[in-house]
């Protein structure tokens, strides 16, 4: 199974360096015009939106344009150089840890239909896998799960592992709605279960960084 996000647009990025009181910089990558940002360490490799958009562009998938353009913003990062736009978009297993934020539009459908469940479900169908499982139903196990609010959003974080050709990986996903509806925030870092295990404190520093103030 090959699991993909649905997606994306040109907007600008914004990639700068923070430093602390104790002389540590770490990049902060930030959307001022949709109120997002979030932070890596300064040595992780950036893909930037032009190449992931670029990628998306190249997809020959039923609807895949209509999606494209609902994206509003998006960036993802890498510990290690050498992952590509297809490595985030394909959701394949990495041995290395993989960020990837973005923001989307709805469409009426989906903001009268979003749900925390439906949030759980944007990469992997996690729900039909817990409600209703199949012989096609991959290993699968869920750490954690709780719901996140901020200033501009709510939704859930989901913490949970699955193997996929023979190899598991670990997902830490946070996906929120706008409160008015209209746009979905999602911020996911990966990679193996393994990778994940001896990474397991930056990658949760990490993702807590991730915060949706909104549009302004």
């Amino acid at each position: 199974m090959t699991y993909r996000f649905g997606i994306l647009s040109l907007t600008l990025s914004v990639v700068l360096f923070v430093t602390g009181c104790g002389g540590t910089s770490q990049k902060y990558a930030a959307s001022k015009s949709e109120g997002v940002y979030f932070t890596v360490p300064p040595s992780w490799s950036e893909i930037s939106t032009e190449r992931l958009t670029t990628h998306e562009a190249r997809s020959t998938e039923l609807g895949a344009a209509e999606k494209l353009s609902l994206v509003r913003w998006q960036l993802a990062f890498a510990s290690a150089p050498g992952v590509s736009p297809k490595d985030i978009f394909s959701f394949v297993a990495t041995d290395v840890p993989v960020a990837y934020a973005r923001v989307r539009s709805l469409i009426p459908a989906e903001a009268n239909a979003v749900s925390y469940n439906s949030l759980r479900n944007v990469i992997v169908p996690l729900t039909e896998w817990v409600s209703n499982p199949t012989k096609s139903t991959p290993v699968f196990s869920i750490i954690d799960d709780y719901e996140v609010i901020g200033k501009g959003a709510r939704g859930v974080r989901t913490i949970y592992s699955f193997t996929d050709g023979g190899k598991s990986q670990t997902v830490d996903q946070t996906s929120m709605v706008s409160n008015d509806r209209q746009k979905m925030y999602i911020f996911v870092i990966r990679c193996s279960t393994e990778c994940y295990n001896k990474n397991y404190v930056l990658m949760t520093k990490i993702s807590d960084s991730f915060t949706v103030r909104g549009a302004r």
